[in-house]
């Protein structure tokens, strides 16, 4: 009998696990990781990872302006010279945001959306690393994490080495179809941000 409730136990450990944390993100706002009703894609980012995650992110773009879909970027600033800066990171993390909200405006207008993008935007500034450690991502910054989030708030899929896009995007079209092809007005910009460290 003890050795059954052990089992049992076990069995039952991940129903059990702790929630994940609600960080405040780079606009200031509490966010939820995995809200319940929303298909939520969280990619790492890093120093090293910047082009990587910018890669990942813009390949989801023929989804961006559907109902209930979402990308959160979470940037892992443990090894990063942004803790001295918190203010100058916040704010560079905004204002990349800011250009990107302009940049996918022709994809929500494909997907037949005509809010504006930017309030869907969000980034997070892990300073500590926590939000990092909660999704198991591991310390390494080098490697490209992806998480994947149904609308049950339950994940779905992850990666704590991704090597390219194609795999989440497989997992992303399970849930949502095919994406929308590119649309013709819709041109590459670069955010001012990165201009000038350029």
């Amino acid at each position: 009998m003890r050795v059954g409730f052990i089992w049992a136990f076990l069995m039952t450990g991940a129903v059990w696990a702790a929630p994940l944390p609600q960080p405040i993100n780079c606009d200031g706002h509490p966010f939820e990781l995995n809200p319940k009703g929303k298909i939520m894609i969280l990619l790492a980012s890093s120093q090293p990872l910047a082009d990587t995650t910018r890669e990942f992110g813009s390949s989801l773009y023929g989804w961006q302006g559907r109902d209930g879909f979402r990308v959160t970027v979470v940037v892992d600033l443990r090894k990063s010279l942004g803790t001295l800066f918190k203010a100058w990171t916040l704010g560079t993390m905004k204002a990349n945001l800011d250009e990107e909200g302009i940049q996918i405006q022709p994809w929500y207008r494909a997907n037949g959306n005509l809010g504006n993008p930017r309030p869907d935007l969000c980034a997070i500034a892990d300073f500590d690393g926590k939000v990092t450690d909660a999704l198991g991502w591991g310390n390494d910054e080098n490697k490209m994490k992806v998480a994947i989030f149904g609308k049950d708030g339950e994940k779905v899929w992850n990666s704590t080495n991704a090597q390219s896009p194609a795999p989440m995007l497989k997992e992303v079209q399970k849930l949502l179809g095919q994406p929308i092809a590119k649309p013709k007005n819709a041109e590459p910009r670069k955010s001012r941000i990165l201009k000038l460290r350029s």
